[in-house]
């Protein structure tokens, strides 16, 4: 339930997150901050599940 490994990111960069791996997008800048996510599978968001405490778990 722990989250083990923190990567930082910075505008154009490009960050893989591998299927099945919980994460949480953290903002820790003062400025707004633009996401954007693709997947390759059409029905990919019926298969998230959010999970809302993991947000008090990151580092």
């Amino acid at each position: 339930d722990e989250l083990p490994y923190r990567d930082v990111v910075h505008a154009g960069d490009y960050l893989d997150i591998p299927a099945n791996v919980l994460h949480v997008a953290v903002n820790r800048g003062s400025k707004p901050a633009v996401f954007i996510g693709a997947r390759n599978e059409p029905t990919a968001q019926e298969s998230v599940v959010l999970y809302p405490e993991m947000d008090d778990r990151v580092p």
